[in-house]
């Protein structure tokens, strides 16, 4: 395995070099670029108590040993080894032995990853005006190679900045998005409506995952075009069943070409060939959207059918608010009601859809205890801070409860903010973030509402692909309420 990966490397060591910056040679040996040398600087305090009397150098961070060039890329393929798609588990693996804070080199990257979230605050506090965050290079190559202008998820610089700056007042402003909240809500409808005439003998859904990418693109529509793109109807346009053929097949094809050595760069693979086939037919944004938004209700349709305590107290608010409004909830009341909210938060912490989110450093930082200098790719290990007692009490229960009014209330301000961290943070957080909420707030009461849901299979698990998605099909059963 090791003269393989070595051979490879030799031949194709160039291609690894990603589009972004990583980690300058001045930085690799722990010097302070600010400063010229490792030496005693003055931190904040922290959560533990006392600042230390001094900073440790960036070299004497822990972490696992890897090889040269390659850093520990070969512990991912080696036979019944770790895997890319388990990385959400193997940083929680290597938190529990190095602590918060490690260094892991995979290929031509240098990652440093934090498993406390008021170290990685540090972070979001040192924001530059033009973040810089780990991209994703086979789309960034497939827009190059096509003649396509790199978008608001693929551009940095100014040219991001300008996309960014015009996007964002209608899309993350509460009040542009709001006045599609009547729109979503008769998707929504429509999709109630199908998944009465959908469900078989057990009242379950056979490919809930379709059907879901189908709303998401729909309610999408909806804001994006003002119109219905008819994803929901008894016999949607083959166009529509074409474009989420092709959306499925492409975020699988990403997935590989991600976690897998880009030689690619150097001559057209059998996975990058397909990636371009299906990436030709489908938009990158909204693709990306789509496969978020859709992730998200699955994981939350999962929990409250594990959960019918929590599913009785999501529709006790809903009837109650109905019976307040005389009968009829319009779309805006519903997006307002403190408890689905809550829902919503609470599976992002107990099933996020990102197990991780990252910056490079603009500036010098001590994080944890060291010196990590500017350049440093710092990664926030979400994963393991989400299941972290330590943060979260009884975190392996699905409490909703957290994030509304009660015993189990977070008062933390560092701790309320950290589900909010799926979305990202600062000017390059997710720039559907509004749309996506008020989506899942609609059909997810709607739902609920109308169905009872229960699970009566094998226990999902997450498992990654560009985002974590459930590991075996979801098989909700859809029970209509009285």
């Amino acid at each position: 395995m090791r003269a393989s990966l070595q051979v490879v490397m030799t031949r194709f060591g160039p291609c690894l070099t990603k589009s972004v910056s990583v980690l300058p040679d001045d930085c690799k040996n722990g010097s302070a670029r600010l400063s010229g040398e490792d030496h005693a600087v003055k931190v904040k305090p922290h959560r533990k108590g006392q600042p230390p009397a001094t900073v440790k150098p960036f070299t004497s961070i822990p972490g696992p040993q890897g090889l040269p060039f390659i850093g520990t890329l070969h512990h991912y393929f080696i036979k019944d080894g770790i895997k890319f798609d388990r990385l959400f588990e193997v940083q929680n693996q290597r938190a529990s032995e190095y602590g918060d804070i490690y260094v892991e080199k995979l290929a031509g990257l240098r990652n440093v990853i934090i498993s406390c979230p008021y170290e990685y605050n540090k972070v979001i506090h040192n924001e530059a005006k033009h973040p810089k965050k780990f991209m994703l290079d086979p789309l960034i190559y497939y827009k190059h190679r096509r003649g396509i202008k790199q978008g608001i998820i693929t551009s940095e610089g100014d040219q991001w900045y300008k996309q960014r700056s015009l996007v964002s007042k209608k899309m993350l402003v509460l009040s542009e998005v709001a006045k599609f909240a009547d729109q979503m809500g008769e998707v929504a409808d429509d999709f109630v409506k199908r998944l009465e005439i959908i469900r078989d003998s057990d009242g379950e859904v056979p490919n809930l995952k379709t059907e879901l990418l189908a709303w998401a693109m729909e309610s999408l529509g909806v804001f994006l075009f003002k119109e219905r793109l008819g994803c929901l109807s008894e016999s949607p346009p083959p166009m529509v069943a074409s474009i989420l053929k092709h959306f499925e097949d492409m975020v699988l094809c990403l997935q590989h070409l991600m976690y897998g050595l880009p030689l690619y760069k150097m001559y057209h693979t059998k996975t990058y060939k397909e990636f371009e086939r299906h990436s030709d037919v489908v938009f990158a944004v909204v693709s990306s959207f789509v496969d978020k938004v859709s992730t998200a209700i699955t994981w939350n349709l999962y929990a409250l059918a594990k959960n019918p305590r929590v599913q009785e107290e999501m529709c006790t608010e809903i009837r109650e608010a109905r019976g307040r409004a005389g009968g009829q909830l319009s779309a805006h009341e519903i997006v307002s009601l403190p408890y689905v909210k809550a829902v919503v938060k609470e599976t992002m912490r107990a099933f996020p859809i990102i197990h991780t989110t990252s910056r490079f450093l603009p500036v010098d930082l001590e994080l944890a205890g060291y010196h990590v200098p500017a350049g440093a790719h710092v990664q926030a290990n979400l994963y393991g801070m989400y299941s972290n007692v330590e943060f979260f009490e009884k975190p392996e229960e699905f409490l909703p409860e957290r994030w509304v009014k009660s015993s189990h209330q977070i008062t933390n301000r560092v701790v309320k903010s950290i589900p909010l961290l799926t979305w990202g943070h600062g000017p390059r957080m997710c720039v559907g973030r509004r749309i996506a909420e008020q989506e899942m707030y609609l059909v997810l009461s709607k739902i609920v509402e109308r169905f009872k849901l229960s699970y009566h299979h094998e226990a999902v698990g997450p498992t990654l692909t560009l985002v974590l998605t459930p590991d075996k099909p979801v098989r909700i059963r859809f029970t209509p309420r009285n």
